[in-house]
């Protein structure tokens, strides 16, 4: 088998998240399709670096193909696109070699977006519209502090009982960064890890948002979940606003 790298962006909007599903569309699904449709039923394997979820759109997302024969890359990849979704687009393919990991990450960035403006029709498939008024970035950004560094995030997650009491998922996690700029006059939240649980950027955003108008929760609420102490926030912001930025591996 032949290992290849495959960057793919995609306006998530329409899909039911990255795994594939049966009779449901996923970008997995639409991804393995137009390559099953171009190599004609030969033996294939798709890994994706990160499981965005349904709604969540992506630039730069990682996937490792193993593929049982070398194909001309520049064909191959003009190929696939034309056999994928408008709203699905492989960016680049790249040999990789035999011992290549698509789970060994530095950092994954993923960015989410807020027009506290007016509504734009063009962009609203990629953004929370906000009507509290223009965000005072300082504010925002002093909750979004709490969150930085290492904590127990799984009172912020979308992970249930069972899964939370396997304990096969690492729930104590650490966020290197995340930062509140004003960029194209929209509000972007940019996060920064080595990976993300299901779910928690929008946790986390939506908590921060509804400390912000001091409504439902409060700073020092925040920082007794961040200890996985008391119930889970009932909050989650929309998919739409969530974008994968960028994947780094270790060298």
């Amino acid at each position: 088998m032949f290992k290849f790298l495959i960057t793919l962006e995609y306006d998530g909007s329409d899909f039911h998240g990255w795994i594939e599903q049966p009779k449901t569309s996923t970008i997995q699904g639409e991804l393995n399709k137009a390559i099953n449709r171009v190599t004609k039923n030969a033996v294939f394997k798709t890994i994706g670096a990160s499981k965005t979820d349904t709604g969540v759109h992506a630039i730069d997302q990682k996937v490792l193909l193993d593929l049982a024969f070398n194909p001309k890359l520049d064909l191959f990849k003009k190929a696939i696109n034309k056999a994928l979704p408008e709203t699905i687009k492989v960016r680049s393919i790249e040999e990789v070699k035999q011992d290549f990991n698509i789970r060994d990450v530095l950092y994954k960035e993923y960015s989410y977006t807020i027009n506290d403006k007016e509504y734009n029709i063009l962009s609203n498939r990629f953004e929370l519209n906000w009507d509290f008024g223009e965000i005072d970035i300082d504010k925002l950004q002093n909750i979004f502090n709490l969150f930085i560094g290492e904590h127990e995030f799984k009172l912020f997650s979308g992970l249930n009982h069972k899964e939370l009491d396997s304990n096969k998922i690492t729930t104590i996690r650490e966020i290197e960064s995340i930062d509140v700029k004003r960029a194209l006059d929209k509000v972007v939240i940019t996060f920064k890890a080595k990976g993300f649980i299901r779910y928690q950027i929008r946790m986390i955003v939506q908590s921060a948002l509804n400390c912000y108008l001091n409504k439902k929760i409060s700073a020092d609420e925040i920082k007794e979940k961040l200890q996985g102490k008391g119930n889970k926030p009932p909050f989650n912001a929309p998919a739409k606003g969530l974008k994968l930025n960028k994947i780094v591996f270790k060298s």
